[in-house]
């Protein structure tokens, strides 16, 4: 079956035909189906869909080739993120959380797609034996470190769900975390391997369905500092993001707190922030502000929302419109977006926005916090 989208002339007149559009191809990655079409002008644009994702003892293969862990001998000027991707394993790909700003499942895809146990302790075993190696391994995980493994069990049934996660769990999805932090340990065992860590970041609401996944993770694999992405604590406007509502970001706190004074670790958890998203309010980010006041966190670096093409996110953000329709506020200004930015970065909820923000972002440190889940929110370095 081949469906036509909004054409090229017809969005541009009527921006609401984005969201049409972004919908369509939203359903195309979940489905796998059907083609889909676009006029642009005398041009015709035809989508195919996603390829058949690899199984297992594909993706295996693949990752047991020699690759050199070395940046191409084309860039004469340093890499900045060599160092830490030399010594990182990739679990599997993929992402169930359909995040309403995300790519992720637009090129990997909405399911995971999990490589086998034996072929990433494989990939550890050579690892140690690198001449560079010293005994850590910076990261072990994917696009969301805690779902390998994890499946979805609906068969034949049909899905309509934008998110595996989001607004509640799918009784359908089954996480397999068990496993991973089996795996995670079952790495601590390979012959020259002194630590294990996890620093892709990881689903805090995922997280909180398993207890012993996050004993083990809190307790033995956190190098200092551990990443998530709460992104804000607006519920409205997290609904909007597709992101779990702020209690579940303050009950993993009060967890990673807890087994973290347990076994006598200062660690901190690094969240992702973020401003001017699209129905966003100054409001919004005062609340947010206040939020972080409270628990004596100072961000020193903020992610203010950049339309990427493809995202729901972007339709709304065009559009002004929410999924359903429902019109939203949008941030579009430069006055507004760094208004908001400021509100968190300089302002700290002062209903101004505060002082001009500093150079790059960042904020003069204001002091520790108290706590091992309380730690100073770290630098967002996500780019876009």
């Amino acid at each position: 079956a081949l469906r036509d989208l909004p054409d090229m002339d017809a969005m541009a007149a009527e921006p609401r035909l984005l969201m049409d559009a972004t919908l369509a191809m939203e359903r195309q990655v979940r489905d796998g189906a059907p083609w889909l079409a676009q006029r642009a002008g005398s041009e015709e644009i035809v989508i195919a869909p996603p390829a058949a994702p690899l199984e297992t003892a594909d993706l295996d293969r693949l990752y047991s080739l020699p690759f050199r862990r070395e940046a191409h001998p084309s860039c004469r000027a340093p890499v900045p993120a060599e160092e830490m991707t030399r010594f990182s394993v990739v679990t599997h790909r993929g992402c169930a959380g359909g995040c309403s700003f995300c790519s992720i499942a637009l090129h990997q895809g909405r399911g995971i797609l999990s490589r086998s146990r034996e072929s990433v302790l494989n990939e550890v075993a050579r690892l140690a034996g690198h001449p560079r190696w010293t005994g850590s391994l910076n990261d072990v995980g994917g696009p969301s470190a805690n779902m390998w493994r994890s499946v979805c069990a609906r068969g034949e049934h049909p899905c309509t769900r934008t998110s595996c996660l989001t607004p509640r769990p799918c009784p359908f999805f089954k996480p397999g975390q068990k496993e991973v932090a089996a795996l995670l340990d079952a790495i601590s065992r390979v012959p020259g391997v002194k630590n294990v860590r996890v620093a892709s970041g990881i689903r805090h609401d995922l997280a909180m369905m398993e207890p012993d996944y996050v004993e083990a993770l809190v307790s033995r694999h956190v190098g200092g500092q551990l990443k998530l992405a709460p992104e804000h604590v607006s519920d409205r406007v997290l609904a909007l993001m597709r992101k779990p509502g702020a209690g579940s970001f303050g009950d993993f706190l009060d967890v990673f707190s807890t087994i973290s004074r347990r076994a006598g670790k200062e660690q901190y958890v690094v969240p992702y922030l973020m401003s001017a998203f699209p129905g966003c309010t100054d409001n919004d980010m005062r609340e947010l502000a206040a939020w972080l006041r409270e628990r004596g966190w100072h961000p020193q670096q903020v992610q203010c929302f950049v339309p990427t093409p493809g995202t729901v996110a972007t339709a709304m953000y065009h559009a002004g419109i929410a999924p359903d329709g429902t019109r939203i506020h949008v941030a579009k200004t430069d006055s507004e977006r760094m208004r908001q930015h400021r509100i968190l970065t300089g302002g700290w909820g002062r209903p101004d926005g505060g002082q001009s923000p500093r150079r790059g972002g960042e904020l003069e440190r204001r002091g520790r916090t108290q706590g091992p889940a309380r730690g100073r929110a770290g630098r967002d370095r996500r780019q876009g």
